[in-house]
């Protein structure tokens, strides 16, 4: 049984060299009941990067990691005794009450939905962040799928100047760089193993925002190693919820979205890198359409969680069981030969398992079935490829489409034509990348 504390506080983050320290404590009344240390290592300094720049970085940083904390101690509130800007409190409140949505969902904590900020309020700085700067150097996230490859092809492609960034060292993200012929920045995360003891003592878990901790820790590589841009390869799909809960959509990638994309270039200080998603107006499906002609990357890339698994004895390239190693399949399918996919998934042929028919039909978007909660696209693409496969030579005799499940879903020529678009006006591409995210 894990205490009940009045609140999780922040304390104001440590920089020493390429190490920072993020510093939490649940508090009930003046009493410290656990006290917890997050260390990251950056792949470079930040001594030359000006204070003004770096130090609200760091904070949103500290902010963001919280979470990971917080969710232990749920509902109680998070404070910042040191004060807050409304841009921070902002920042802080959007990403608790949104990126834990999910978390609150499954914990049956609908009061996370609302969870307290407390803290004075601080000045903002006198700059504010100005027009963004077509970027010159940019810095791209790879998570080993094939969005991030197809970030990396449409960029240099068209002669950007790129480097490659990741959390953590895993095999897919490695090759990925390999192949790609880019160097790779890695930095090190370390969550307090405090909190893992809480976890196994019965603390509320799950799901949190990653992806917010995550380009925050790209901003700061991007300023250590003098990048200008931050580049995210979060597609359309990834705004779309999975369920409607206590008056709120609770969506799995939220993060992701472009809600966040908004958010977290708006609290950003003046002179800190841009943030953009190169594919924020395409879905997936098209995303899959063009990695399809990317053959080198193949039999290195992945998008199957068990890739990335703590223990290095866990990890495998693809399950073959799970939403996404479903999903991933679904909508490469129509663009690859049968050979050329089963080579990809190690001779699996998912859609042959029985045992998946309802994993295949949440996807689809079929009455009564959750959207599953992970990174997966739309249910009006899983049925566009749906539609493609019963035209495709390789795979229109598949049993699986021969399921009376299956073959009363249908995808219309208006759906087809939606799931290809540009999705106007969602976006914030500047001006040099719009173009490349069109011709994908």
């Amino acid at each position: 049984m894990v205490d009940e504390v009045e609140a999780l506080v922040c304390e104001p983050p440590v920089l020493e060299g390429r190490t920072i320290s993020l510093r939490y404590a649940a508090v009930a009344g003046d009493e410290v009941r656990h006290a917890f240390t997050e260390v990251v290592e950056l792949p470079a300094p930040l001594d030359h990067v000006a204070r003004a720049v770096r130090e609200p970085v760091l904070r949103l940083l500290s902010l963001a990691a919280a979470l990971s904390y917080a969710k232990a101690f749920a509902p109680a509130p998070i404070s910042v005794p040191g004060g807050l800007t409304a841009r921070e409190r902002t920042f802080l409140t959007e990403v608790a009450r949104n990126g834990l949505g999910e978390f609150a969902y499954v914990n049956d904590l609908p009061a996370v939905l609302d969870l307290e900020v407390l803290g004075p309020e601080l000045p903002e700085p006198t700059s504010a962040p100005g027009p963004v700067a077509e970027p010159q150097r940019l810095l791209v996230a790879v998570g080993g799928g094939k969005d991030s490859i197809v970030s990396i092809e449409a960029l240099r492609g068209a002669g950007h100047e790129i480097g490659l960034f990741s959390v953590g060292s895993y095999a897919p993200i490695e090759a990925t760089a390999e192949v790609a012929g880019v160097q790779l920045s890695t930095v090190r995360r370390r969550l307090d193993p405090h909190l893992f003891g809480l976890n196994a003592a019965g603390a509320p878990n799950g799901h949190v925002p990653v992806t917010a901790v995550n380009s925050l820790l790209a901003v700061l590589t991007a300023l250590a190693l003098g990048h200008d841009a931050v580049v995210f390869s979060n597609e359309a799909s990834s705004s779309f919820g999975n369920v409607a809960w206590h008056g709120r959509t609770i969506n799995h990638q939220w993060s992701k979205g472009l809600d966040f994309e908004r958010l977290l270039r708006e609290s950003l200080p003046a002179g800190a890198p841009t943030y953009v998603s190169l594919l924020r107006p395409l879905t997936e499906l098209r995303i899959a359409r063009r990695f399809a002609d990317h053959t080198a990357y193949h039999r290195v890339f992945t998008s199957c969680n068990r890739a990335f698994k703590l223990a290095e004895g866990d990890r495998t390239s693809w399950c073959g069981d799970c939403p996404k190693c479903r999903f991933v399949f679904l909508c490469l399918a129509p663009f690859l030969s049968r050979a050329a996919l089963l080579d990809v998934f190690g001779g699996c042929d998912v859609l042959a398992d029985e045992a998946q028919l309802t994993g295949f039909l949440e996807l689809l978007g079929v009455d009564g079935l959750l959207k599953p909660f992970e990174c997966v696209g739309e249910p009006d693409e899983c049925r566009v490829a749906l539609a493609l496969l019963r035209e495709h030579a390789d795979w229109r005799d598949h049993p699986f489409l021969a399921h009376p499940e299956v073959d009363a879903i249908t995808a219309t020529p208006a759906e087809r034509e939606a799931v290809f678009a540009f999705r106007e006006g969602e976006h914030l591409l500047p001006p040099a990348l719009e173009p490349l995210a069109r011709a994908v």
